[in-house]
């Protein structure tokens, strides 16, 4: 599963409130944050976009979350969604808006080239 796991806790309620909701292209793949719905515990964010890729429209669902003084961005299991190169890169640039909300460095990925 893609995922981004930065360094330090970012405020998501912040993010919830700020998050840049694009849009954002890249090649043929279309993408956009829809909503972001911040948990109860203020320790996880839910991210809906949609991402349009040869004319299909995918909605992927981000889940950002904080573990032990990091902040994990991947694919909320629960929906499931098509991994294409467009979700990827969705997913790659949430992690990278993560920062302005007080997020560190990028520790692990297995998506290196689009972050």
């Amino acid at each position: 599963m893609p995922h981004v796991i930065r360094s330090g806790l970012a405020d998501l309620t912040a993010a919830w409130r700020d998050l840049p909701r694009g849009p954002w292209r890249w090649g043929n793949a279309l993408a956009r944050v829809e909503g972001c719905y911040l948990g109860r515990d203020a320790a996880t964010l839910l991210v809906a976009g949609v991402v349009i890729e040869f004319g299909r429209a995918l909605h992927p669902i981000l889940l950002v979350s904080h573990g032990a003084e990091t902040t994990a961005v991947h694919l909320w299991s629960a929906v499931p969604v098509e991994r294409t190169e467009g979700v990827k890169r969705l997913l790659a640039q949430v992690a990278q808006e993560l920062p302005a909300f007080g997020a560190g460095g990028v520790l692990t990925t297995n998506i290196p080239p689009l972050v």
